[in-house]
């Protein structure tokens, strides 16, 4: 199983530069973060769809097909109950409003979703740093930021390793059901979690020892210059915030309670 989410596939996307892309998913997080009602979200999410297919991140899309459902699901059943207008009866009961909030709110986290899949199977980690970089912030916070995206999948390599070395430990067969499978999961808590701390002080050593904190300006590798097709994937992005503020100010983008 690797441990990135980067596919090295050609396609218009991976091709583009990472700053255009960067922009592009900030301009498409704020169009649909701006919106709530599942009509008005429903072109985003298909636009990213299409976008993830043209990037050829299939085997990504089925890699975190269990987030997928999961999480629109349960955000589905949470707001069917819970949500409440000025009008809504006293108690926690289902109703249109909330089912109708409820699929936007879904939507819109598979659109997060999504975004994520598409950026980062159609961009490296060292590309996103160098994007960060252009941007103006400092080298480490680049890095820092962009160390989630190398550290988050190694954890859960990680979890499974442990979890199939228990297995074959005649620690029990595969469990069934949420609660033994919470159960099973206790044990893998520690070795993971001392796993991450030697992996933290191994990182530290082996930056150090490549002169991390060292003064200078830091240049990228994969440095290139922005080019015609770069702006055109920008400015079709920014037709997406664009179009969010249209529908939204027509009213059509809200739930109404």
């Amino acid at each position: 199983m690797t441990s990135s989410l980067y596919l090295d596939r050609p396609s218009a996307l991976r091709d583009a530069h990472p700053l255009c892309k960067l922009a592009a998913a900030a301009a498409f997080f704020v169009a649909v973060f701006s919106l709530e009602h599942p009509l008005a979200i429903a072109p985003y999410a298909l636009a990213l769809l299409l976008a993830a297919l043209g990037a050829r991140a299939g085997p990504n899309l089925r890699r975190l097909r269990a987030l997928f459902i999961v999480i629109p699901l349960g955000t589905i059943v949470m707001w069917t109950f819970f949500y409440r207008g000025p009008d809504a009866p006293v108690g926690y009961r289902p109703s249109l409003p909330g089912l109708v909030f409820g699929l936007g709110m879904g939507l819109k986290l598979t659109c997060f979703l999504l975004l994520n899949v598409v950026l980062l199977s159609t961009t490296r980690v060292e590309e996103l740093t160098s994007a960060f970089t252009r941007l103006g912030l400092p080298y480490r916070v680049g890095f820092t930021l962009t160390l989630a995206f190398r550290l988050v999948p190694l954890f859960v390599d990680s979890a499974a390793t442990v979890l199939q070395a228990q297995r074959l430990r005649s620690l029990g067969d595969e469990p069934r059901g949420v609660v033994a499978r919470l159960r099973h999961t206790i044990p893998v808590i520690i070795p993971v979690f001392m796993g991450a701390l030697r992996r933290a002080d191994q990182m530290a050593i082996a930056l150090d020892m490549r002169g991390f904190s060292l003064p200078g300006k830091r240049h990228a590798l994969l440095e290139r210059p922005i080019g015609a097709r770069d702006l055109t994937v920008l400015a079709v992005a920014l037709g997406a915030p664009l179009t969010a503020y249209a529908i939204r100010a027509s009213g059509l983008g809200l739930v109404a309670s």
